[in-house]
């Protein structure tokens, strides 16, 4: 187990999060049997749903939910988008073999369930995403000027030794290759933010089988993969629920989706377009559930595996999969992955001044969501609002990019004007922290953000002052010996990361090919952090104020700017 000594927050930070956002949009939850109703009725993993016994076990669960305790029912915008969506009928003849495989694992499931998990619901969750998520695939595939994916960008992902120490403190196991260390690493970002009072091995070992599911499709290196997933599987036999008394079939639906998704994609090698925009003339809202549930952030919203799916959940299932289409977009493109939510929200015909504006709304509603990440968690009992803090530093970390800054490099070295949209979609997000912003859900204000929509006149909340000092450079928590409440040889890293995502980031003078060294430098540091935790052992509170502070960090300069290098490709394509 992995104890955590409880920290706290400033007695101003704890009054502004008490005072702010207290008139969120209302929920109105559907009925959690959907199944049985038009028009999911007449699919055919409907008609062969089993009917799902209730608990089976008389234990209290840490969560009490819905009529099966760990699934609360779904949003009625979620629901309401699902209902209006007929997939077409070469979506479904694509699907068929994916979808049936993946009613089979639900079909096991069901048989052998304890009950906590509304199984049915979820099933429909996921194969109406899987039928959205193809019919993605052959809207995009229908553009006339295409690319096919590019492997290299993912198969680098088997050169990530800074994850390589990281694998073993969390696992107990060395990661091969390190890059399924990545998934983990999430996790332990998510169990910080909410300040998790233990987390058992397996979690994290189940976190390497849904990176070892998902790399292994798209990876040069796949045998290498699934010799890693044997080993895991013969050296941790408790993995198994009858034996660990664990109910962990949430862990199984993300691998079982993932899977079915990747064999999906796999059936047919379809193209995707050159520029940015898959227009799939679908619903915007169902365009953003189904990117929610393709995220698989419902695995790590809890500890005990409560999937909360009404309002503020989808709100952070949505938040844990924004960050990454923003740091991802150049590289989507080029990769030809298609779920990208800036992909399909926004059109090509963008001015540059609209693309600005857009991306602004994007960065203050996510700064939103991950405030009322922080009322949720430490507030109202419920840590579901971590997936979406998480999120943004696993992205700037994570294996597949490592090329964050290089790509940075190329659009500051093309476009003089680069360092002013930053600083314009700073100022413009910063005045969209607002009450109003904290009372909006997160789907409509990225709704807002196509449209292009004023938020009402409200009064600002002042809960990330401290965030927007760190990007202007005037931060104090960043001085002296103890940055971030990071002590000794840790606190050197985010000292060093601090001045070089900043100072020297900002710095005119770097010379040419600077990026790819700030790669190479932030992967050391980041590695360098893990080697040091590592070797003291099972020394807890440093490896969760470490992923506190990372998290912190990770949200300043670099993140922001990746919203302008997003505006630039709205409007001007991707630069290589």
């Amino acid at each position: 187990m992995l104890h955590i000594q409880k920290t706290s927050y400033t007695s101003e930070s704890m009054e502004i999060l008490k005072t702010g956002g207290l008139h969120p949009t209302l929920d109105d939850c559907c009925s959690e049997d959907l199944g049985n109703q038009a028009p999911f009725i007449d699919r055919q993993w409907a008609k062969q749903m089993k009917k799902l016994h209730s608990p089976t076990v008389t234990e209290q669960t840490k969560h009490n939910i819905g009529q099966y305790p760990l699934t609360s029912g779904l949003a009625s915008w979620v629901a309401d988008s699902f209902k209006n969506y007929q997939p077409s009928n070469d979506a479904i003849a694509l699907v068929q073999q994916s979808s049936t495989q993946l009613h089979e694992f639900f079909e096991n499931e069901r048989a052998i369930s304890t009950g906590f998990h509304n199984l049915n619901l979820l099933e429909l969750v996921y194969q109406v995403t899987l039928e959205a998520g193809t019919e993605i695939l052959i809207a995009a595939s229908k553009e006339s000027d295409n690319v096919q994916a590019h492997t290299p960008i993912h198969s680098r992902g088997s050169l990530d030794d800074h994850f390589a120490s990281w694998g073993k403190l969390l696992t107990g196991i060395e990661c091969d290759p390190p890059a399924i260390a990545q998934i983990p690493f999430f996790l332990l970002l998510g169990q910080a933010f909410s300040l998790e009072t233990y987390s058992a091995r397996e979690n994290y070992i189940y976190a390497t089988l849904i990176a070892v599911d998902w790399m292994k499709c798209k990876n040069e290196e796949s045998e290498r993969f699934k010799l890693f997933e044997k080993r895991i599987y013969e050296s941790v036999p408790a993995l198994a629920d009858q034996l660990s008394g664990e109910d962990r079939s949430f862990w199984r639906i993300a691998i079982a989706y993932i899977s079915a998704m990747s064999k999906t994609e796999d059936i047919k090698n379809l193209p995707t377009p050159r520029r940015s925009y898959v227009d799939t003339k679908m619903d915007p809202y169902l365009l953003m559930a189904m990117r929610a549930f393709d995220g698989i952030g419902f695995v790590y919203m809890c500890s005990d595996g409560a999937t909360f799916l009404d309002n503020k959940g989808m709100d952070s299932l949505i938040g844990s999969a924004l960050p990454n289409d923003i740091i991802d977009l150049h590289t989507d493109i080029k990769s030809a992955e298609t779920r990208n939510l800036l992909r399909l929200l926004y059109p090509n015909t963008l001015t540059i001044d609209q693309s600005v504006k857009a991306m602004s709304t994007v960065l203050s509603s996510m700064l939103c969501e991950i405030f009322r990440g922080h009322k949720r968690a430490h507030l109202e009992g419920r840590e579901d609002g971590r997936i979406a803090a998480s999120s943004i530093p696993y992205s700037l970390c994570r294996a597949r990019r490592r090329q964050i800054f290089e790509t940075m490099e190329i659009y500051i070295a093309k476009y003089p004007q680069f360092w002013d949209w930053v600083w314009r979609i700073h100022s413009h997000a910063k005045a969209q922290i607002t009450e109003a912003g904290l009372d909006e859900l997160l789907a409509d204000a990225l709704y807002r953000s196509m449209d292009q929509g004023p938020l009402p006149k409200s009064p600002r909340n002042a809960f990330f002052d401290p965030f927007f000092e760190m990007i202007e450079g005037d931060g104090p928590q960043l001085q002296g010996k103890n940055p971030l409440n990071v002590h000794e040889d840790l606190g050197q890293v985010i000292s060093e990361l601090s001045r070089l995502w900043h100072d020297q980031l900002l710095d005119p003078g770097k010379e040419a090919g600077w990026g790819r060294v700030f790669d190479e430098k932030s992967d050391a540091l980041f590695g360098r952090a893990g080697d040091i935790l590592h070797a003291r052992g099972n020394v807890a509170d440093e490896v969760f104020g470490f992923a506190v502070a990372y998290g912190h960090l990770s949200m300043a300069l670099p993140y922001v700017a990746y919203h302008a290098i997003d505006a630039i490709i709205l409007t001007y394509g991707i630069a290589s």
